[in-house]
């Protein structure tokens, strides 16, 4: 246990994840968040994008620096996935196929299928730690607690590979994303608490914060 007003050495162990899709459930406009639970060693890539620079030499021998623009960012989960279900009346996913692939209308009852799609969706993903976790990503941690929280937006699932590793079918899904909006507003926000006070509200929405 960790007194309010102090950190943790580290986050370790247990995280919870949240996914928000761009228009689910279609008849709400979207904004549901679609949970699971995670262990924080099967976040297997994380990549905050480089932020370079380069120097240019000078005909005194001097040097400028001229900065890079920074690289698009990214996060590697591994899930494990146990149906092609999208329920958009209850909010649940226990696959990726249909995230992955869009259907022109998700599948919500048996047997779900879930076609190659040409559609894309967009993304909100919450990633949280926190000395005592809630029930759900997008809850807040209870007050006094410390915790850590990533928040992403305008995220595109660019990857989704299954396989059987350890005798378990599981799934390395990425999630991609540019650091900057168009307007130049970001597209990610880390945040933490000491417990003195709490996070503020989670995102609601895969577009914006």
């Amino acid at each position: 246990m960790t007194a309010a007003g102090t950190t943790p050495d580290s986050w370790k162990e247990f995280c919870l994840i949240g996914v928000i899709p761009e228009a689910y459930p279609s008849a709400a406009g979207g904004g549901a968040c679609i949970e699971f639970a995670g262990m924080t060693e099967d976040i297997t890539a994380i990549d905050w994008g480089d932020r370079d620079i380069e120097g240019v030499a000078l005909v005194n021998g001097g040097r400028v620096v001229k900065t890079m623009s920074m690289g698009d960012e990214s996060v590697t989960l591994k899930l494990y996935p146990t149906d092609t279900l999208l329920d958009d009346g209850s909010d649940v996913a226990n696959g990726i196929a249909q995230l992955f692939h869009p259907q022109a209308a998700e599948d919500t009852s048996y047997p779900a299928v879930a076609d190659n799609s040409i559609y894309r969706r967009k993304f909100g993903l919450i990633i949280l730690w926190a000395e005592t976790l809630p029930a759900v990503a997008d809850a807040l941690p209870a007050e006094s607690k410390t915790a850590y929280r990533v928040q992403v937006v305008n995220a595109y699932m660019t990857s989704y590979k299954l396989n059987y590793d350890d005798k378990v079918m599981s799934a390395e899904v990425t999630f991609k994303w540019a650091p900057f909006q168009k307007d130049a507003g970001s597209n990610k926000r880390e945040e933490s608490t000491d417990g003195t006070v709490q996070l503020a509200a989670a995102i609601t929405s895969a577009i914006s914060f």
